[in-house]
């Protein structure tokens, strides 16, 4: 990982990012495309462990979302092949395992004093935090997730369906700044 990765995010992201763990999976272009947080940080849960950082991605999968209806048509991929259920199913499974690797001891002790509910879903949720073992939440997080394991049925038709750019100019772009400001 560079020491500058952290404040790409943020500048991918436009946010700041105060759980950061580390970049699980980077762009042919040598740039963070997604990012592991803790799951549970200062008494702030987040469920969804992978982030897609990615701003040429993020912004394809967004017009996927709003402008096809994969959503639906996973959803009835869901229903009629057994298959791709059971994949689903273990993505499902391993995202709740990865999640529960990150977290601390401490804090599962704190989340389970805030509620068992809250303890519940950052120990057993699946993909984004998704409470249905065989739900499909938001195509960016079964991407990310996808991207970092290979092993999500639905982030790979995702991924089937958007590319990396020929170029990153965002990317080159935000970071010519970070490293303009630095000087």
């Amino acid at each position: 990982m560079k020491s500058t990765d952290h404040k790409i995010v943020e500048l991918q992201l436009k946010r700041k990012i105060d759980n950061f763990s580390q970049i699980a999976h980077y762009c042919p272009f040598k740039y963070p495309a997604v990012v592991e947080v803790n799951p549970f940080t200062a008494g702030i849960p987040a469920p969804t462990i992978y982030w897609l950082s990615c701003p040429a991605l993020n912004y394809q999968v967004d017009r996927l979302e709003s402008e096809s209806n994969l959503i639906d048509e996973l959803g009835q991929k869901l229903k009629n092949d057994l298959q791709f259920k059971q994949q689903l199913a273990k993505a499902h499974q391993d995202y709740a395992r990865q999640r529960r690797q990150l977290l601390t001891a401490k804090a599962e002790e704190q989340a389970q004093k805030i509620s068992v509910d809250l303890l519940n879903t950052l120990l057993y949720s699946g993909v984004g935090g998704i409470k249905e073992q065989l739900g499909i939440k938001c195509l960016h997080t079964h991407l990310a997730h996808f991207l970092v394991t290979g092993s999500n049925p639905v982030g790979k038709i995702v991924f089937a369906k958007v590319s990396w750019p020929e170029e990153c100019l965002i990317c080159q772009e935000r970071t010519d700044k970070l490293e303009s400001s630095s000087n």
